[in-house]
């Protein structure tokens, strides 16, 4: 397993299955040796599980799964497809400017180039999809980079975008991990020891509104996730394995003007 996410709207789990090449949805409570209730998988899916660069997302609201591949694709299925079924919609092409890795081994370091971050290990850019305002937001993995947002720059698409589309706007941050707060159309980024808050526009207007110290101790982000219901943020570290919880209520509740301090984990 290189990714999950979950579907908090049906109860459902999805998992990408890397020695299979294929993407698995299961009941949420599911437990044990319990059978999928769907399986993705086949020559004409187009998935490839190599390098860990199959990160996977869901969107519930409109019934879709979107994954990464190798090739420099996303691949959207519909949520209910089951079986060796073609994605509904394949984005992808020089005009994407979409940079997802590539798998680590010795080929792959010669065809990119030195300059390219060539990954191997489960660092390939997880993907978010804000439901809300219809946009997929796509880190751009680049040379010098970290985590999943190493790159310094978030690809926005229109949700539906397909083929050699361009981005519909891009958004430039200092790297790290991310996340979107989509009812208040917010990016939360994790550049090594702050949180920075950024809030977007539709229109692509995107203004740094706080940055405040967050520090993880010896501990690098490795990706984050919100929990709005108790006004959080959680952080998985590349060492030592550990999740640490902040409260972060001005990122669900606070205007504009509202300046942060410091952020210490609850737990």
């Amino acid at each position: 397993m290189h990714d999950f996410a979950f579907d908090e709207i049906h109860d459902e789990i999805v998992v990408t299955g890397p020695l299979t090449q294929s993407i698995l949805t299961f009941r949420g409570v599911a437990s044990g040796e319990e059978a999928p209730l769907r399986v993705i998988q086949g020559d004409k899916t187009r998935i490839k599980g190599v390098g860990a660069l199959d990160k996977v997302s869901i969107d519930p609201v409109h019934n879709e799964i979107y994954i990464s591949t190798p090739d420099q694709l996303i691949l959207v299925f519909d949520r209910l497809a089951n079986g060796n079924v073609a994605p509904k919609r394949v984005l992808g092409g020089p005009d994407t400017q979409l940079s997802l890795g590539h798998q680590n081994t010795n080929e792959s370091i010669q065809s990119v180039g030195p300059e390219r971050n060539v990954y191997g290990g489960g660092n390939g850019p997880r993907l978010r999809v804000d439901p809300i305002h219809n946009l997929l937001f796509v880190p751009q993995v680049r040379g010098g980079g970290e985590g999943e947002g190493g790159g310094g720059k978030i690809l926005v698409f229109d949700r539906t975008a397909s083929g050699n589309t361009p981005p519909k706007f891009i958004v430039k941050t200092n790297g790290g991990g991310f996340d979107i707060y989509s009812p208040k159309l917010r990016m939360i980024t994790h550049p090594r020891n702050d949180f920075e808050i950024f809030q977007l526009s539709e229109s692509g207007q995107s203004k740094l509104i706080a940055k405040f110290a967050a520090p993880l101790g010896r501990a690098g982000a490795a990706t984050m996730a919100l929990d709005p219901v108790h006004k959080e943020v959680l952080v998985a570290t590349s060492s030592g394995n550990t999740v640490l919880t902040f409260s972060v209520p001005e990122l669900y509740d606070g205007p504009e003007d509202h300046p942060l301090s410091s952020a210490v984990p609850t737990h």
